[in-house]
């Protein structure tokens, strides 16, 4: 039923309960004329129950095909977020009590003192690991000095091992080279002495013993001579026998006893330098561990001065004061002073409102003609006679995940369209609406977005035809949320139906755009001789939406089809120019 007929069928209503009242009313008057007032009533009732009944059900409503510009654009409702926002976290390690904070609401500028947390726990920390400082400080200073000590002292020792080595080694050369040959030169000279003392004695001896045949020596002289030839033999015996022990034991053991000082000495000499070069290891092993030591308490105290310096947290650029529990107020964390506060927990959210944009949500179908640089219009809700020109920011690369938790199926994409405009002073959280420039067509064949649904995987428009609707192809091209862009098929002047598919039981939708031989069946040519008989009997009461998949081309993007509810458009597009037409009617 159409809404022309709906309005006749309130109309008629509101008629005959006009009637009623007022025969009840002369009836309460004139008791006597009830009866002719019950009798008209009577008459009345029938005669609209039978126009009612006569009246069409059915009326369809069309659409000229026109040429004029057309405007692209996408319009998405968002909320208003400041470009550069900051959210303040507490670094303080551990839990901490908020001690003072900044009102929320306030205008805060750079370096501005936000939150101070409870510092006295830390306090005490940092002055016992000043004195744990000191005393590591300390025993690094003793440790140093201890490893000069011990250089010093080694190599004292050293030295007195090297002269013992070299002047063992002097003694060595020494006998070598100047005691023993002296000593054997000296034993040689005294057998030489000795040799010749002999050859004396015997030449005196025989001398005498001739002396003492002839009479001119004595016996005791010859004894005396005898006995100084003896003699000199023993002194000549011993000291060969002397040379002979000197050469065969004295000069080896003298020998081999300075050579073992000389090896004693050296060998002395490296276990010195082992052990002082134990010893410098261990002076320095203890030397790194309490420099160590010394790195961890300086590193642990400065940690703790930093962490002193977080109790203090100041603004880091100029913004609004936001508390972080109310931009998410469903976390159950509330931030006021005595509140506790845990490390990297967000407290306050800064943003600078001196530069603000408008987030959307743009949907699948319509995210492949958005990108950064086109041109939009937004209107804020508070301030709707006012409009704000920007541009698109952002276009994110994946869905938003939190808009697919009540529907999966649900894919929109989070831009940012930045408003270049001056904005008078707004709070961020506001809504929104940003209409999106797309592209501006000019002199173009346009029809109602409803007027196109799709038939055999192509689009077709249903074209008012010998006072009946033929489905024609057309080729479409752009669209906005209204009207598409016809390219081919359609001329100007033609009337198209609007919302085909919800009056689709209604109208000849028998007519077939593949070709009954290119199909191969039967079935296609008996559907298309029976089209008369199924356009001229419609059925009545038909109030199905029905969804038809447009599909639009986008220069340089793939064609994506997009649902559109056909109902819900048809009265806001049948505007100026829509042509009302009841075939059975004119029929």
């Amino acid at each position: 039923m159409s809404d022309t007929q709906k309005i006749k069928n309130v109309k008629a209503a509101k008629g005959v309960h006009a009637a009623l009242n007022f025969v009840w009313q002369r009836a309460r008057k004139r008791p006597r004329t009830a009866t002719a007032g019950a009798l008209a009533l009577a008459l009345i009732v029938g005669w609209v129950i039978h126009s009612l009944s006569r009246s069409d059900p059915t009326q369809y409503i069309y659409h000229p095909v026109k040429r004029n510009d057309f405007l692209v654009s996408i319009i998405e409702g968002g909320t208003l977020k400041a470009v550069h926002e900051v959210t303040v976290r507490s670094e303080l390690e551990g839990v901490a009590r908020i001690i003072s904070i900044v009102p929320e609401g306030t205008n805060v500028h750079q370096g501005d003192l936000l939150v101070e947390l409870d510092s006295s726990d830390l306090r005490e920390r940092l002055g016992a690991q000043e004195v744990t400082f000191q005393n590591a400080q300390f025993a690094f200073v003793q440790a140093k000095e201890n490893l000069a000590i011990q250089k010093s002292l080694i190599e004292s020792n050293l030295k007195d091992a090297e002269l013992k080595v070299e002047f063992a080694q002097s003694d060595l050369s020494k006998y070598l080279e100047g005691d023993w040959p002296q000593l054997e030169k000296d034993t040689r000279a005294r057998i030489t002495i000795a040799e010749e003392e002999l050859t004396r004695a015997e030449d005196r001896y025989n001398w005498t013993q001739q002396l003492q045949k002839k009479g001119y020596a004595t016996k005791s002289e010859l004894d005396a001579d005898s006995l100084a030839v003896k003699r000199k033999q023993i002194e000549l015996a011993q000291t060969q026998e002397q040379l002979r022990l000197l050469t065969k034991y004295d000069f080896p053991k003298r020998k081999r006893a300075l050579e073992a000082a000389v090896e004693q000495a050296q060998k002395e000499l490296e276990r010195l330098k082992l052990r002082s070069a134990s010893q410098i290891s261990q002076v320095e092993a203890s030397l790194k561990s309490q420099s160590a030591t010394l790195e961890l308490q300086e590193k642990r105290l400065n940690e703790l001065k930093q962490q002193l310096e977080l109790t203090r947290i100041y603004a880091p650029q100029d913004g609004l004061v936001v508390y972080a529990s109310s931009s998410n107020p469903g976390n159950g964390i509330l931030i006021e002073e005595g509140a506790t506060v845990r490390q990297k927990q967000d407290i306050i959210k800064l943003p600078d409102v001196s530069q603000m944009m408008l987030e959307i949500r743009v949907h699948e179908s319509h995210v492949q003609k958005i990108r950064p640089g086109l041109q939009a219009y937004v209107t804020i809700d508070s301030l709707p006679d006012q409009q704000f020109q920007g541009r698109i920011r952002k276009v994110a690369v994946l869905p938003d995940s939190s808009s697919r938790f009540f529907n999966p199926n649900l894919k929109v994409y989070t831009t940012e369209v930045l408003i270049e405009d001056e904005i008078p002073d707004l709070k961020p959280g506001i809504s929104g609406r940003a209409e999106v420039v797309i592209t501006n067509l000019q002199n173009v064949l346009t029809v109602p977005i409803q007027a196109v649904t799709t038939r055999n995987g192509r689009q077709v428009c249903l074209v008012e035809k010998n006072r009946s609707a033929r489905p024609v192809p057309v080729e479409v091209g752009m669209y906005s949320d209204r009207l598409i862009e016809i390219k081919s098929g359609l001329k100007e002047g033609d009337l198209v139906l609007l919302s085909a598919l919800s009056s689709s039981d209604n109208i000849d939708m028998t007519g077939s755009i593949v070709d009954a031989e290119k199909a191969g069946t039967n079935r296609t040519s008996a559907r298309k001789s029976s089209a008369p008989t199924a356009a001229a009997k419609p059925r009545e009461g038909d109030k199905t939406s029905v969804k038809a998949l447009t599909t639009a081309a986008v220069p340089g993007a793939t064609n994506r089809p997009a649902w559109i509810d056909l109902k819900k458009t048809n009265t806001a597009a049948a505007t100026a120019g829509s042509v009302p037409l009841n075939p059975d009617r004119k029929r």
